[in-house]
């Protein structure tokens, strides 16, 4: 588990405890995900206290091989699927968390229609809010070359963004952090199907 001490402070000099270039792996991956300016928004938003990264220190790409290497192989009637926290983020002492998940979704887009608790966001994105909002959970499909032909639309990805124990947190916010996951995870994996991710959610 990769912990990295970061002060409360505005700003990202060498001065405020935020020098994120010389970060370990499971910082960066979080910067490379959600970007450092919605990182420091997000940092903002949980307020004073020390914050750190609570992620597996992996690098985006170990990451991303992994959930290739996992619809590779994936045929139908298979079950096996995965779950990674990829970026998050507590402040020490408070309770305050951010967490995101990236998966392979346990829900057919068929399914997800079927279902009628999920929201239409554009074209492709299925969106479904939990928690007042401070739940978010996004599935579009996302098709990897060289996996089974019906892998797009039975096993399609799913990314989660979630806040716990931060009073009136802004849940805008999380829907831009939710589209920027989804947007930086289907470019990087990458789905040859280029899905349609709205501006907001």
């Amino acid at each position: 588990m990769a912990l990295v001490v970061l002060t409360a402070c505005s700003g990202s000099g060498q001065g405020d405890g935020k020098d994120r270039g010389v970060a370990p792996i499971g910082w960066r991956t979080c910067n490379t995900l959600f970007g450092a300016e919605r990182i420091d928004a997000l940092q903002e938003a949980m307020g004073q206290g020390i914050l750190r990264t609570l992620n597996v220190s992996k690098s985006l790409d170990e990451l991303t091989s992994s959930w290739v290497r996992l619809a590779e192989s994936w045929e139908p009637g298979r079950d096996r699927h995965f779950a990674s926290g990829p970026c998050t983020l507590g402040t020490d002492g408070t309770g305050k968390q951010f967490r995101s998940d990236v998966s392979w979704s346990y829900g057919s887009l068929a399914a997800l229609k079927a279902q009628g608790i999920w929201e239409t966001a554009g074209k492709d994105v299925y969106v479904r809010r939990r928690d007042s909002g401070l739940h978010i959970t996004a599935v579009f499909p996302c098709k990897i070359e060289g996996s089974h032909q019906a892998q797009e639309a039975q096993l399609p990805l799913e990314v989660e963004t979630q806040v716990t124990n931060i009073p009136g947190f802004d849940t805008g916010l999380l829907g831009e952090l939710t589209v920027r996951l989804a947007r930086t995870v289907a470019k990087k994996l990458p789905c040859t199907n280029d899905p349609k991710i709205p501006d907001t959610l």
